[in-house]
C-alpha cells in the first residue's frame, strides 16, 4: 500500500470536526423539526451528521446545548425595557418585528407548549411588555390581550411570508384586491382607489403595527412617523 493509501485512509476514518456554532445551528433545526419540547443526543447527531458517540467530544449534556440555541434566539429578540432611551413604542415594533423574523425561519417558534423552555421565552417577552407598557394594575390584563393579539398578527404574517416566499404579502393582497370586479367588491376597492392611493396602515405592516398598537395600547405614547419610516426601510416593507 503506497503512503497516499495510508494518508487517504487516514482521512476517510478521521472524525468530523464541528465547531459550537454548528451544533447550535443543528440543535434549532432539531428542535424546529420535532418540537421545542425536547432535544436528544441521537436526533442532534443525526443533524450534524456525525456518530452520537462523537458528541461527547464536544458537549457535557444534552441540557447545556438546549440551553445555548434558546439564547441564541432570545439574543434575535430585543425586550423592551423602559430604562432605554428610545421611545417604548419604537421598542415594542422593534421586539415584535424580531419576532417575525425568527418565526419565519422557526415556524414552531410561536406556537410551542406551555412549560417548554421555548414558552419561558415567550413568557419573559410578556413580562418585559407588562412592565414597560401598564402603568397600573389594571392595566395589565388588557396589555397582555392586546400584545398575544399582534403576537397573533406577527405569526400569521410571518407564515404567509415563509410559505409565499413573498417579503411584503400584504402589498401582494392589495395589488390582487384592484383586480376583482368593481360590481361585487366595491366596499373592498373603494380604500385604494382613494386619492393618494390606500393609506400606510393597509400598505405596511410596520404602519399596521403602529396603528394596532394606538388601538390596543392607547396608553403607549405615539412616536414620529420618521421613526416608523426608519423602522418600515429597515425591515424591508
Amino acid at each position: 500500500m503506497s503512503s497516499n493509501d495510508n494518508v487517504r485512509q487516514q482521512v476517510v476514518g478521521r472524525p468530523k470536526k464541528v465547531s459550537r456554532q454548528q451544533i447550535v445551528s443543528a440543535a434549532l433545526a432539531v428542535m424546529e423539526k420535532d418540537g421545542f419540547a425536547s432535544l436528544s443526543l441521537r436526533a442532534l447527531a443525526r443533524e450534524l451528521g456525525i456518530n452520537h458517540a462523537t458528541l461527547y467530544n464536544y458537549i457535557e449534556n444534552i441540557e447545556e446545548v438546549e440551553r445555548e440555541a434558546l439564547d441564541a434566539l432570545r439574543m434575535r429578540i430585543p425586550m423592551p425595557d423602559r430604562t432605554r432611551p428610545e421611545p417604548v413604542r419604537q421598542q415594542l415594533i422593534e421586539h415584535l418585528l424580531a419576532v417575525h423574523k425568527t418565526q419565519v425561519l422557526y415556524p414552531k417558534f410561536c406556537f410551542a407548549p406551555p412549560g417548554t423552555p421555548t414558552w419561558r421565552i415567550h413568557m419573559t417577552a410578556l413580562a418585559s411588555v407588562l412592565d414597560s407598557c401598564s402603568e397600573s394594575e389594571e392595566q395589565i390584563e388588557d396589555i397582555t390581550i392586546a400584545y398575544n393579539t399582534l403576537i397573533s398578527l406577527v405569526a400569521r404574517n410571518a407564515e404567509r411570508s415563509r410559505v409565499t416566499g413573498n417579503e411584503a404579502p400584504v402589498a401582494t393582497d392589495l395589488k390582487i384586491l384592484e383586480t376583482l370586479p368593481d360590481n361585487e367588491f366595491q366596499m373592498m376597492i373603494r380604500p385604494h382607489l382613494r386619492p393618494g392611493g390606500a393609506s400606510k396602515k393597509l400598505t405596511s405592516f410596520v404602519f399596521r403595527l403602529d396603528y394596532l398598537i394606538s388601538n390596543l395600547m392607547p396608553g403607549v405614547a405615539a412616536v414620529d412617523t420618521s421613526i416608523l419610516q426608519a423602522l418600515e426601510q429597515e425591515f424591508g416593507r
